[in-house]
């Protein structure tokens, strides 16, 4: 069942929270060969809490729903070792504010998701402890920094996951292994607890097998739900710079995805996106220098207690003043347009990724005959909504090849309703993506 099924029956009581986690930890052991999605698994504390819910008398929304957290979220008595060896032996006092809320909802918590070292990347697949798989495939990558989130939840291992987003961290690893993942506004839910990447562009998010499931666990962290305009929401098809860079088969299942929106009547409209080549490197600039000024202690202390791609951007040279004043003048440029147009539309859409998923290792790809670094391939149509603070979710489509592609959708500041709601007309629309066939794999 999915979540928003979970948490009827478990509410009706047709299911009780020690059965539910029971499946729950079952489908771990059984999936977690050919995904790793889990950096620790908390099995004896998920059956406590799921025994102490089942005599509970008061019930929560999520009363029961087993979830997995982003390993770089904290958990009270749980290692929480934000996928850096600095920190194998962290168990943190208390709960991150976003986990005493789920707490609070009557959520279980089966263990933490594997993240990219210090959630600074995309790709999740760590040096020091071993990469985290596409559920879709072995060898390729989830995306991240939430990859062990999304590949959790599209193996079945929970029922979904809260994770963090600096760049497009909880988006790109929906769409590039096949869930939803929705980034509330900025503010909406709160960071305390987190380890900060960039604290200017940082937010947390959550990761799901639908639209309402998403919505669901959303508003258990905002502490209000996120219900939208039930009318067809007018589109802003981003072209332009924006689809520059698309491989053939997301461009495909874009247009198809476009098309079926027309078809049963919604209002598209091309907008067309002005070229901006400092983007995305200017936002991933702006993380370097505020993730270098937070690290860089620890850095100069050890910097063998970090992995060869996070040791290469510390030692990267300072942006100048005049590149900072470039850089944010690039984004500011970008933002203003996105808000101009969310003026004439309800919502604005194009790929997430405009890639699907590459393989394990790989830090260069092949888009547009150009080689592009991996991090700007994969940030290159999130980042924004980062520096913008804006809403912004990603629905998957379709399977290219047999890996998913992510449609994105971003609104106003504010008008997460909006955006979800937007969200489940595309899902309502889309056939949904049949599920990973790992008997047929032999696992990792």
């Amino acid at each position: 069942m999915s979540l928003s099924e979970s948490a009827a029956a478990l509410a009706a009581g047709r299911l009780s929270p020690v059965e539910l986690t029971e499946r729950m930890l079952a489908a771990v052991e059984a999936t977690e060969p050919h995904v790793h999605a889990y950096a620790t698994v908390t099995a004896d504390e998920a059956r406590a809490r799921a025994a102490e819910l089942a005599e509970a008398a008061e019930r929560g929304p999520l009363h029961g729903v087993p979830v997995g957290i982003k390993d770089l979220i904290d958990t009270a008595g749980v290692r929480t070792a934000y996928g850096s060896p600095r920190f194998t032996d962290h168990v943190p006092a208390r709960d991150a504010e976003a986990v005493r809320l789920l707490r609070e909802a009557g959520c279980v918590i089966l263990g933490k998701h594997t993240t990219h070292e210090l959630a600074w990347g995309g790709r999740t697949d760590s040096a020091f402890f071993g990469p985290t798989h596409n559920p879709y495939r072995r060898g390729r990558i989830p995306g991240g920094s939430s990859g062990g989130s999304a590949a959790s939840v599209v193996a079945g291992s929970s029922l979904g996951a809260v994770g963090s987003d600096t760049a497009g961290s909880v988006r790109i690893p929906a769409a590039l292994s096949g869930c939803v993942g929705f980034k509330p506004s900025r503010g909406r839910v709160p960071l305390d607890g987190v380890l900060p990447l960039a604290p200017s562009l940082d937010h947390l998010g959550v990761l799901a097998g639908s639209v309402d499931d998403a919505a669901l666990l959303a508003s258990a962290l905002t502490g209000s739900p996120s219900d939208g305009p039930a009318a067809r929401p007018r589109v802003g098809w981003l072209v332009g710079w924006f689809e520059a860079v698309l491989a053939p088969e997301v461009r495909s299942a874009l247009a198809d995805a476009r098309a079926r929106l027309e078809m049963h009547g919604v209002h598209v409209e091309d907008v067309v996106v002005p070229d901006e080549p400092r983007m995305p490197e200017a936002v991933l600039n702006r993380i370097v220098a505020e993730a270098g000024a937070f690290h860089r202690d620890a850095f100069e202390r050890d910097p063998g207690l970090f992995g060869p791609d996070i040791a290469e951007l510390m030692r990267m040279a300072p942006r100048t003043a005049g590149q900072a004043e470039q850089d944010e003048a690039a984004i500011a440029r970008m933002t203003a347009f996105m808000e101009r147009a969310l003026g004439a539309y309800d919502v604005l859409a194009g790929a997430t990724v405009p890639i699907t998923a590459p393989p394990i290792g790989a830090m260069t790809f092949e888009v547009g005959g150009r080689e592009w670094p991996i991090e700007f391939v994969l940030t290159r149509l999130t980042s924004l909504f980062n520096a913008a603070g804006l809403p912004a979710v990603s629905v998957p489509i379709v399977l290219a090849d047999g890996l998913p592609v992510g449609l994105q959708l971003a609104g106003a500041a504010g008008g997460d309703g909006t955006v979800l709601a937007a969200a489940r007309l595309v899902e309502r629309l889309t056939p949904p993506l049949p599920r990973p066939a790992f008997a047929e794999r032999s696992p990792v």
